[in-house]
């Protein structure tokens, strides 16, 4: 008689543990968000005369608006494009990665190669 209660006991202590520790009011545990590979900008071919012009546009429309240059500091130098696309041009000129296009600092806002295409 005594085994059966202190048995009795047991399985009531287990029963009340286990209880505890899967019930309760404990908060969510947050699901950790995906930081995958950022999109590339999309890319526009064409010649260099075609993407000075459309760089120059782009340079001074985004000037104008926000009252800088679309660089890393907003002062004359190397171009960040995801300042001006897809809002001021429909893409990066595929020949950037030769050229080193940038934002000249005499006369400030021209458009200057730092390496001729």
């Amino acid at each position: 008689m005594r085994i059966a209660r202190i048995a009795a006991v047991l399985l009531l202590g287990i029963m009340l543990i286990s209880s505890f520790a899967c019930g309760g009011d404990e908060a969510p545990t947050p699901t950790p968000t995906p930081t995958g590979t950022p999109t590339p900008l999309p890319t526009v071919t064409m010649s260099c005369e075609q993407a000075l012009a459309a760089i120059q546009q782009a340079l001074d429309a985004y000037n104008a608006e926000h009252g800088d240059w679309p660089t890393t500091d907003g002062q004359p130098g190397d171009i960040k494009w995801t300042k001006l696309v897809p809002d001021f041009m429909a893409g990066i000129p595929s020949n950037d990665s030769k050229c080193e296009w940038q934002v000249n600092s005499d006369p400030e806002g021209e458009v200057c190669l730092r390496n001729i295409c």
